[in-house]
C-alpha cells in the first residue's frame, strides 16, 4: 500500500491531480493540525494521520505508531467515565502502519493491542469489554462493566467489514496474518495464518506450512512473514 505522501505513485495509478490536492490538504494539513490540537496521545509516531472528522476520547491512553492512519469517522475511545479509577498507562496501543477503516470503533479499558501492518475494512467494532446486564431490575446502561479481558491483532491481519471483535472477560487474539471474513463475529481466538468466517466465527482455511498449502487446497500465495 502507498503511503499517503507517495504522491508519485497516486498519480501514476490514475488518481488525478485535483483529487490528491484535496485529499492531501485534508489528510496531510488540516487533519493533522485539528488532531495536533485536540489530541494529546501518550504517544504518536511520526507520519500519523487521523482524519478530521474521527473520534477520539481518552487519548493520553492511546498510543499510535509510525505511518498509521485513521480514516473517516473512526472512534478510538477510552471510555474513563465507565471506569471506577482511570488506567495507570496506555491500554490502546496501535502499531506502525495500521489502516483503520471508515466508521471502525477500537474502545478498550484494560488492554487492545493492533500490531503493525494490520488491515481494517469500514463498520469494524473491536472491544475489551462488554455491559454488565445480569440485574434485571437495573437499566443496563446503568450497571456498569464486567472485569474486561484483553484483545490482541497480530501483524499483518486483514479484518473484513462489518466485523465485531468481543473479548467478554477473557483474553482474544487474532495471529498474524489471519484473514476475518466480512460480517464475522469474533469472540474467540483465531490462529494465524487462517482465514476465519461466520457468526460465531469459524476457522474455513489455514495455511500448512509443512506442505506449503492451504488446507483448501485453493492456490493462493503464501502469507508474506
Amino acid at each position: 500500500m502507498a503511503r499517503l505522501d507517495d504522491y508519485g505513485r497516486f498519480l501514476r495509478s490514475g488518481y488525478t491531480l485535483r483529487e490528491l490536492a484535496f485529499n492531501g490538504f485534508r489528510l496531510m494539513i488540516w487533519s493533522r493540525l485539528t488532531s495536533a490540537l485536540k489530541h494529546s496521545f501518550a504517544r504518536r509516531g511520526a507520519g500519523v494521520v487521523i482524519d478530521c472528522t474521527a473520534t477520539v476520547q481518552g487519548s493520553r491512553y492511546i498510543e499510535i505508531d509510525d505511518g498509521s492512519w485513521a480514516q473517516r469517522h473512526t472512534w478510538l475511545t477510552v471510555p474513563l467515565i465507565e471506569l471506577p479509577q482511570p488506567p495507570a498507562g496506555p491500554v490502546l496501543k496501535i502499531g506502525r502502519r495500521v489502516q483503520i477503516g471508515p466508521r471502525t470503533t477500537l474502545s478498550a479499558v484494560r488492554e487492545v493491542v493492533i500490531e503493525d501492518d494490520v488491515l481494517f475494512g469500514m463498520n469494524v467494532y473491536v472491544s475489551d469489554h462488554i455491559h454488565a446486564f445480569r440485574d434485571p431490575r437495573t437499566p443496563i446502561k446503568d450497571q456498569g462493566l464486567p472485569p474486561a479481558g484483553r484483545v490482541r491483532i497480530g501483524k499483518g491481519a486483514w479484518i473484513g467489514a462489518n466485523v465485531v471483535i468481543v473479548a467478554d472477560g477473557k483474553d482474544l487474539e487474532i495471529g498474524a496474518n489471519a484473514v476475518i471474513g466480512a460480517n464475522s463475529v469474533v469472540t474467540k481466538s483465531v490462529p494465524p495464518r487462517s482465514v476465519a468466517a461466520g457468526s460465531p466465527v469459524r476457522v474455513v482455511d489455514r495455511w500448512d506450512e509443512a506442505s506449503g498449502r492451504w488446507t483448501s487446497g485453493r492456490e493462493d500465495a503464501a502469507p508474506s512473514d
